[in-house]
């Protein structure tokens, strides 16, 4: 053996000798471990803003309505769910010239399916929207059997015995004067009251 490696190793005690193993140790673990481990770089997901056109759409649901009558465009338009009337009339072009504003309420919210009508000023309520207009009443001086029997209650034998007292008693001076007809008592004269006239 060298004396100089002799002289080296005597030098060492027993706690340095070991003290420096453990230290060559920790050096070789160390350059293992940071010479083939692997960096993981960090990575950074950048959400896309609401506006985007590939993020879901967060807008109302829609509804269609059909905008009918005096507007510029009649058709059917989609729009926002609680949208307003004015705002499908803007949608079918505006009013038209001849437009009836007032037959409609321009700030009611709308509702998924339903028609809307815009009237014209030569157009009556009742007539553009179907609305049947009150009977006439029944005459019950002037009315004949048949006619009478249009009254609720009124059937063929009633309605003789009507005339019959209107024959014999010069005409009915009220509506009252009904009940002095044999069959009819107070509840149906409750009943044919406001759908007769002298």
């Amino acid at each position: 053996m060298f004396p100089w490696l002799k002289a080296l190793f005597a030098e060492f005690t027993p706690r340095a000798l070991k003290a420096s193993i453990t230290a060559l140790a920790l050096i070789g673990f160390a350059g293992y471990f940071f010479g083939s481990a692997t960096v993981v770089k960090p990575t950074l997901s950048v959400a896309k803003s609401v506006g985007s056109s590939s993020t879901v759409d967060l807008a109302k649901p829609k509804i269609f309505v059909h905008v009918a009558g005096s507007v510029k465009h009649p058709g059917i338009y989609q729009l926002e769910s609680g949208s307003r009337v004015y705002e499908a009339v803007l949608a079918a072009g505006g009013l038209g010239v001849k437009a009836n504003q007032m037959s409609i309420n321009l700030a009611r919210v709308l509702t998924d399916g339903e028609q809307l009508l815009v009237a014209s000023k030569s157009q009556t309520q009742n007539q553009e929207f179907n609305i049947p207009s009150q009977p006439s009443l029944i005459s019950i001086n002037q009315a004949s059997a048949s006619q009478l029997e249009d009254l609720p209650g009124v059937g063929p034998a009633l309605a003789g015995r009507m005339v019959d007292w209107r024959t014999a008693n010069g005409g009915f001076k009220s509506k009252e004067d009904l009940l002095n007809v044999s069959g009819i008592g107070d509840k149906l004269y409750a009943g044919v009251k406001d759908l007769v006239t002298l």
